[in-house]
């Protein structure tokens, strides 16, 4: 602690300090006295821990300089980093009052000032002060609010729009509507790759893209931030956007906006002239097919109580994206065999829709197992309408690669069916068969690109997402299947946005 004969300039900046803590802000004089005087100062420096995973926490942080991160670390060594803290940010809350050992390891990235408040005395002006009781309890939600929001933005949203999230946070509510807003980056790029569960390469290819879309200019760690197209982008994003799956390829949108706002960029779909292309018909019904499944694997998770909000979230935005699309479909569907297709997928739609929209029943789960199987193979159909209307191997690769995300949500949908004991026996041979089919397609998706750099590394990302998702689904715990679900509801998402990334790559090879 500090000493307690501080000088009274001391004990005023300790206090004037703790008041900027909103935990703290406006309390009583005397609380605030004897908060200071169980305060103390602390140094760390670049790499030294503040507490680490196992460690019992009896003191709250707050961040006066410097940089700390907040990161899980696995036993083999593997970081992922939660969080990192500013300057004039609290950390420590949950460890402190949920009584628990610490999960994640506080780690100083660079030289930091820290003041720590001793959490026995914390507790016991709770104990006389209900407005204080009451904040703690505001901060803890908030904190756990911003958890479920960066799970939604993780499977809503591409890397390239979480970074772009990031860098329009960082800039702070004062950023203009026009102009520029510089940034700097205050972490490597390794650290901000583990932020956003990234590899190094991909984090480098989504500044490529937001920096091709005109959204920023980014030159080592200063970002330039190209504030009116960014404000067209953001105007012309769907309204959920906090929790919005990226219904369409990322560069495309962004590049679409900022033409509009008369950046003049190169078009990366610009095709031959001379001839049609139904590439993008392909990859739209090939998501469909997709979404056949994965609104079931949604429903499913629904039914067992197993992450309600994730999954009601994943559902209702695969509903919405199902229904623009089948509407975009109708206008693309030119030949006689394509119009066909899409007419028998709206009408099975329809039924199909009122089920996954109804609270779960098992009857209902009987009944959605047949009918997801009839809207798959209908979306199946349409989209290889299309591929044969384009006949070219490039649309080939697109339907290909485009299966593999439908595969990822089959699997899924397939292990969450056989614990209802639904058809479980077809379910496990369902199963191996989607399992054999997806680990052939990559071996032959990579080989067809193996000239591409850029696809050769998503699909090594894909494959190691591959791996995770075979794994949960080899040793799922029937004692806990609460478990077992949500690591392969979870393993599915990552695997089916990596596969999309690969797919949006092929959709951009010359034609």
């Amino acid at each position: 602690m500090l000493p307690s004969h501080r000088n009274a300039k001391a004990h005023r900046s300790v206090k004037a300090i703790l008041g900027r803590i909103s935990l703290f802000a406006n309390l009583a004089a005397g609380h605030m006295d004897d908060l200071a005087a169980a305060s103390r100062s602390a140094s760390f420096e670049r790499n030294e821990a503040i507490y680490r995973a196992g460690d019992s926490v009896d003191e709250m942080y707050f961040l006066l300089s410097g940089q700390v991160k907040l990161a899980l670390s696995s036993s083999q060594g593997q970081e992922k980093v939660i969080n990192v803290v500013e300057p004039g940010l609290s950390f420590g809350e949950a460890e402190l009052f949920g009584g628990r050992r610490c999960l994640t390891n506080a780690v100083a990235i660079m030289p930091s000032q820290v003041l720590c408040i001793a959490g026995d005395d914390i507790r016991r002006i709770m104990a006389t002060d209900p407005q204080l009781a009451l904040r703690a309890i505001k901060l803890l939600a908030q904190r756990q609010l911003e958890l479920e929001n960066e799970l939604a933005a993780r499977y809503f949203r591409t890397g390239s729009q979480r970074l772009l999230d990031y860098f329009v946070k960082l800039a702070g509510p004062t950023r203009d509507t026009a102009g520029e807003t510089p940034v700097t980056l205050r972490t490597t790029k390794l650290l901000l790759a583990s932020r956003f569960d990234m590899k190094p390469e991909t984090l480098s290819r989504a500044l490529r893209d937001l920096t091709e879309a005109g959204l920023i200019v980014a030159d080592g760690n200063q970002v330039r931030l190209m504030n009116a197209p960014i404000a067209h982008y953001l105007a012309h994003e769907d309204p959920a956007r906090g929790s919005t799956l990226a219904t369409e390829p990322f560069q495309r949108r962004a590049t679409q906006t900022t033409r509009r706002a008369g950046a003049p960029l190169y078009d990366m779909h610009n095709r031959d002239k001379g001839a049609r292309s139904f590439c993008d018909e392909i990859n739209r019904a090939g998501r469909q097919r997709m979404l056949s499944q994965r609104m079931v694997k949604s429903w499913l998770m629904l039914e067992h109580r197993v992450l309600p909000r994730p999954a009601r979230q994943v559902l209702k935005q695969s509903i919405d994206l199902f229904d623009r699309q089948l509407a975009q479909l109708e206008d693309s569907a030119s030949s006689a065999q394509s119009h066909a297709a899409r007419a028998e997928l709206a009408e099975l739609w329809r039924p199909y829709k009122t089920l996954l929209t109804a609270e779960p029943t098992r009857k209902s789960a009987h009944a959605l197992y047949g009918m997801s199987e009839e809207v798959l193979h209908a979306a199946h159909r349409l989209t290889l309408s299309f591929e044969r209307a384009d006949g070219t191997r490039k649309g080939k690769l697109i339907n290909l690669a485009g299966r593999q995300r439908m595969l990822s949500q089959r699997m899924a949908k397939f292990f969450l069916f056989q614990h209802s004991g639904i058809q479980a026996s077809r379910c496990r041979k369902e199963l191996r068969d989607a399992s054999e089919e997806f680990s052939a397609a990559l071996v032959k998706l990579a080989s067809a690109t193996r000239d591409k750099p850029d696809i050769a590394a998503e699909l090594e990302g894909v494959a190691e997402h591959w791996d995770s998702l075979r794994s949960v689904i080899a040793t799922r715990d029937e004692s806990n299947f609460a478990t077992s679900a949500r690591k392969v509801f979870t393993a599915s998402e990552n695997l089916l946005q990596r596969m999309d990334t690969a797919v949006e790559l092929y959709a951009r090879l010359p034609g």
